[in-house]
């Protein structure tokens, strides 16, 4: 049984075939080398990835930033074709890989895809829509709170969501859950949705918080991380597996 992250592993990789090195992507700042260098790396070295925000891992990364960076495209694309090492969580079977990867290629497909002339939305199943609902809701209390709104999702089949202190401004997303999904992972500019902004429903100086149980809420006020990843999404992710180190003079 091949999974949605894998397929959407083996497209993003035929993608990155076509367009080259050099193609823009929505990731600020990176262009399609500086995504497939991360990808292989979250891959085939967890402590490394590690080292784009932990100090500890600094090192660490940078050695195996520059070690993918001088692959040749063709190889390094492979690799990320291939698929994660036997040592890395995501290989322990369909169910693990498709908890860590699904997202996470999904949404950097539709990174290199959107980014490129003459995209257009593709039609993904109501099951891969239900799929990523789990996601939504966890990604829609720390994004009201960033940002200081009271926040409306209405996925398109699926039941609305409300996230964020309920006297901030009242801003209503609709759209299909990966649309919502993308907008909440800061690709606002190319997701299909619509969005409308109204009063707050309180006037209240101290109006509840919604959108989680007190301990997420708690969470999420004091999330401080600056990822794309909101701290409770990662705290979740690192909660289906521990980071393996990498052999030693095991090859990347």
């Amino acid at each position: 049984m091949t999974s949605l992250a894998r397929e959407e592993r083996l497209r993003l990789a035929s993608l990155l075939r076509k367009v080259g090195p050099d193609a823009p992507t929505l990731c600020e700042g990176w262009k399609t080398r500086d995504l497939a260098v991360h990808l292989v790396m979250r891959d085939r070295d967890l402590p490394a990835i590690m080292g784009e925000h932990l100090k500890l891992f600094a090192k660490r990364h940078e050695r195996v930033d520059e070690l993918l960076r001088n692959t040749p495209w063709i190889e390094l694309v492979g690799k990320l074709a291939q698929g994660p090492t036997a040592w890395n969580p995501s290989s322990w079977g369909v169910g693990v890989d498709s908890i860590m990867n699904t997202a996470e290629f999904l949404i950097h497909h539709e990174d290199v895809r959107r980014a490129q002339p003459g995209w257009h939305q593709r039609e993904l199943g109501t099951q891969v829509q239900k799929d990523m609902l789990g996601l939504v809701r966890a990604l829609a209390l720390p994004y009201a709170l960033r940002r200081g709104i009271h926040l409306v999702l209405k996925p398109r089949g699926f039941d609305e969501l409300r996230a964020g202190r309920t006297n901030n401004s009242t801003v209503t997303v609709s759209g299909l859950p990966v649309e919502l999904l993308l907008y909440l992972f800061g690709r606002e500019s190319r997701a299909m949705v619509d969005v409308r902004e109204s009063a707050p429903l309180s006037g209240d100086d101290d109006a509840e918080v919604v959108g989680g149980t007190p301990d997420e809420i708690a969470a999420a006020e004091e999330d401080t991380s600056t990822g794309e990843w909101p701290m409770i999404v990662q705290q979740e992710k690192r909660k289906r597996g521990p980071v393996i180190e990498r052999p030693e003079g095991a090859e990347i």
